[in-house]
């Protein structure tokens, strides 16, 4: 299996209990709310997760970052820029690293 690195995955922070209670499940609600994905995205550094989640959502607020090692994974699926996990991923072998707001872009001012 080799070496065990650290993988990355954002979720809106509304979701932090039921991830403190079950962990990380695969096939819940996408964060457009209108598809549920087999699995469960990872990315090996917090910002290349942000861009795979929050940057391509509409969902503004606040986000939660989890982190797990790849070792604690019974597999995953390697795609060139990120890790689909399609099982559920247990509480205590997720950590919560920490919380970040995004925020929409203020509107840019013509300067004519």
């Amino acid at each position: 299996m080799g070496t065990p690195f650290l993988l990355y995955h954002w979720s809106l922070t509304t979701r932090r209990k039921s991830i403190n209670k079950y962990g990380l499940l695969p096939g819940s609600k996408s964060r457009c709310g209108l598809w549920h994905p087999p699995y469960i995205c990872f990315a090996k550094s917090p910002s290349f997760a942000w861009a795979l989640s929050a940057m391509v959502s509409e969902n503004y607020g606040e986000w939660d970052l989890w982190m797990t090692w790849s070792n604690q994974l019974n597999g995953y699926e390697k795609l060139e820029s990120e890790y689909r996990v399609y099982h559920r991923i247990r509480k205590r072998d997720i950590w919560h690293v920490g919380t970040r707001t995004y925020k929409k872009r203020k509107e840019r001012r013509d300067k004519k």
